[in-house]
């Protein structure tokens, strides 16, 4: 037998292991949240923020009235704090030294604690409320306690204003509020029903902290026709809920809040508005409208009402218009923002969250010179936002629409332009989850992952954007 060929031993044979690649270099920046802080009047003089990151093993940095960054963890408190506005910034980095490009802020102002609710006039139930109201001084607190009637008062002129409020001793209920030609009158911690209306003119209103229901809410009409104009309304930290009627849709009815005309210079801020049975707000050629910081909430209670519900309908144009920092949730709106058919100007759009909002676009924003739409987030909408060219009208122009997040819409359309809409400005930065962002920089097709599902923070981006609470 021949003898077997030698080679070399075995082992020598086996290819060394590969080594492993790299691991892939983290180039992205962390998100920050603040999930917890002080109201935003308080008479504390302390305060205390929780915050988070989306990534984990992050370190965070915070400032308070925009003093030098330092290491800090959640929460963060502070106290001794001086009367007036303060801010606070955080901002994390991540293990690989990234950081959150815009850090997370929350603005609050520390207010001298008020005295004792001291009432000028003590009203019994039954009271003529109008004719108190006619008679007090500048300045006076009448003060209700019980039920009481509709109150009807006529060319009532206050200054500095006259407060109607519920007693100490509990809440007063007030069978609506008729006021024509008013002016500074302020009406607090009421149980409303019946509607309250403002016509043909008047001026620093203020609608705080009542408990608004009924067939509807807060109407005002400035009637132009005649020279009437509403201007200087603060409408604030009311609960404004299950506005709806039977029969015939009379003047106001099923509205949260309607302000047709000339109605101008008006404050909406920190209400819940909760199931109209129409618009939760509607207007017309509004001046110098701000909407922020409030909650609208459903159910619809639209119903078999003929009616079209938008959360914010606007007809006729408007200018400096500003819906800031809400929170949209179910409310099954036919649009959330209807701002249609008009020149409009100066439109801001910023920070808003509108979380399975409507069953038609989130919003339809027709031409305007100058538009942010900036930082917001639609989630769980039938249609996204559709930015829309009314042909009659002048080109729009200066758009900004930019760091906003667009997912998981019904019909997978998230945002999109319409004729000349296109041309009117930069939309860039911007997230979808279908393949309709545009812009250099816009992430297309994205699949969506969030912090948690109640601000909807978004995980994975390369930018920040979105709602932040």
């Amino acid at each position: 037998m021949s003898p077997q060929p030698t080679g070399p031993p075995l082992q020598a044979l086996v290819a060394p292991p590969a080594e492993d690649p790299p691991p892939p270099v983290d180039t992205v920046p962390p998100n920050t949240s603040i999930g917890s802080w002080p109201p935003s009047t308080t008479t504390s003089t302390n305060a205390s923020f929780g915050f988070s990151s989306s990534e984990r093993g992050t370190t965070f940095q915070c400032s308070l009235d925009s003093g030098p960054l330092a290491g800090c963890t959640a929460p963060k408190s502070y106290s001794s704090l001086g009367v007036g506005a303060h801010i606070f910034s955080v901002k994390a980095t991540d293990a690989a030294g990234n950081t959150d490009p815009s850090p997370a802020t929350r603005e609050w102002t520390v207010v001298e604690p008020q005295p004792p609710v001291e009432c000028t006039t003590n009203l019994l139930p039954g009271a003529n409320v109008a004719e108190a109201i006619s008679s007090a001084a500048g300045g006076a607190m009448i003060c209700l306690e019980g039920n009481y009637g509709p109150i009807s008062i006529s060319g009532v002129h206050k200054s500095p204003p006259v407060t109607i409020r519920s007693s100490p001793n509990g809440r007063a209920l007030v069978d609506g509020i008729s006021l024509t030609d008013p002016s500074g009158l302020r009406f607090m911690a009421l149980d409303i029903t019946g509607g309250t209306t403002i016509t043909p003119s008047g001026t620093n209103i203020q609608f705080i902290d009542n408990d608004i229901t009924g067939v509807a809410g807060i109407y005002l009409f400035g009637d132009y026709r005649i020279g009437g104009q509403i201007s200087d309304v603060l409408i604030e930290g009311n609960s404004i809920h299950d506005i709806d009627y039977s029969g015939i849709q009379e003047t106001g009815y099923g509205y949260g809040i309607e302000g047709v005309g000339d109605v101008r210079n008006m404050t909406i801020r920190e209400n819940t508005i909760k199931s109209p049975a129409s618009d939760y707000i509607q207007s017309a050629s509004p001046t110098d409208w701000v909407v922020d910081r409030n909650t609208f909430l459903g159910p619809s209670l639209l119903g078999g009402h003929e009616d079209h519900q938008d959360l914010w309908q606007i007809f006729g144009g408007g200018e400096n218009i500003s819906f800031t920092n809400n929170v949209a949730r179910n409310t099954e709106t036919q649009e959330s923002l209807l701002f249609q058919e008009g020149a409009f100007s100066s439109v801001t759009i910023e920070n808003n969250l509108f979380d399975h909002d409507s069953r038609g676009y989130t919003c339809q924003l027709y031409q305007s010179t100058g538009m942010v739409f900036r930082n917001n987030t639609v989630v769980g909408s039938h249609w996204g936002c559709l930015f829309r060219d009314f042909e009659s009208s002048p080109p729009g122009s200066d758009y900004e629409v930019d760091h906003n997040v667009f997912a998981a819409t019904e019909a997978s359309v998230d945002i999109s332009e319409e004729g000349r809409a296109s041309d009117w400005g930069t939309y860039d930065y911007n997230v979808s989850s279908d393949s309709s962002a545009e812009g250099l920089h816009s992430v297309r097709n994205w699949s969506p992952s969030w912090l948690d599902t109640t601000n909807y923070v978004p995980l994975g981006l390369v930018f920040s954007a979105g709602y932040r609470p």
